[in-house]
């Protein structure tokens, strides 16, 4: 399998689909709000920000601290349309296979068994990298677009980086290589039966919506203080969280929904493709 999951890797890493997904992630990421005008309430994104207002003014407020705007990625716009982004890679890849006719001969060559977890971990694998590597250039450019921490003697380390500056730029990384990993598997699971690469594409965006504003609706209209902390796990985005959470319940039941959703879906691929006469093709 590590033979068949190399091969995959490469072709995925090669093709189109993962470097636009790169690219998209990056300036989606210049949509999230980074700082809002207390005189009318009014928000400003980072691309917004880099035209308004002048370095000077960056540098008196703390909203605009390049690691402050680092932070703020995958908080709006660009993790509203992960699911989409993070399965390019595969989709174009898995798409790209199947027009070619060799599917039967791949799953013939490395064994079904094999042949289905070398696309599941390249999946998920991939959409995590090509977030990751998204949001990474977008770190580096905030480094050099916005001032840097230095510029703002009077505010504490602590307020913004509780564990130091090189802790909370891994715990973000590794928050875009979650969230990106999770959001591919919904799409790997369409494609064992689905041959459209736009409704493999866009079903999980919707499915995504719909989850997310039914667990709104509940914390809404149930009169529960703790309503939040049950329905947390279920969220879109907890997965993200992963890395910020502390070691107790909340972490647990996350890493518990996630792995166990994530396994239903393998194993609902692995039982369709196996009934399925053509293999997939």
């Amino acid at each position: 399998m590590i033979k068949s999951l190399k091969c995959d890797l490469h072709k995925t890493f090669i093709s189109a689909g993962f470097l636009a997904a790169i690219l998209v992630t990056f300036l989606l990421c210049f949509t999230e709000d980074v700082y809002v005008d207390t005189s009318d309430m009014r928000k400003f994104s980072a691309l917004e920000a880099l035209f308004k207002f002048n370095r000077a003014f960056m540098e008196s407020k703390s909203s605009f601290c390049s690691l402050s705007v680092f932070k703020s990625a995958l908080s709006g716009y660009s993790a509203m349309f992960l699911p989409i982004l993070a399965s390019f890679p595969f989709v174009f890849s898995q798409s790209a296979e199947r027009n070619s006719g060799n599917i039967r001969f791949s799953i013939f060559r490395a064994k079904r068994l094999k042949y289905y977890f070398s696309k599941f971990f390249c999946g998920v694998i991939s959409g995590g990298i090509c977030v990751l590597l998204g949001v990474a250039l977008f770190g580096i450019f905030s480094f050099f677009a916005f001032p840097r921490l230095e510029c703002y003697p009077d505010l504490p380390l602590e307020f913004y980086a509780p564990d130091g500056i090189f802790a909370e730029i891994v715990r973000k990384l590794l928050s875009a290589f979650i969230y990106g990993c999770v959001s591919t598997v919904p799409a790997f699971f369409l494609s064992s039966f689905c041959r459209n690469r736009y409704i493999i594409l866009c079903v999980p965006f919707l499915m995504r919506f719909m989850q997310d504003t039914a667990i709104k609706k509940i914390i809404v209209n149930t009169h529960d203080n703790n309503i939040y902390q049950t329905v947390f796990p279920f969220q879109c985005y907890a997965p993200s969280q992963i890395p910020y959470l502390e070691v107790g319940e909340a972490l647990y039941s996350t890493v518990a929904v996630t792995a166990i959703s994530a396994a239903l879906m393998l194993c609902g691929y692995i039982i369709i493709m196996e009934r399925r006469t053509d293999k997939g093709d």
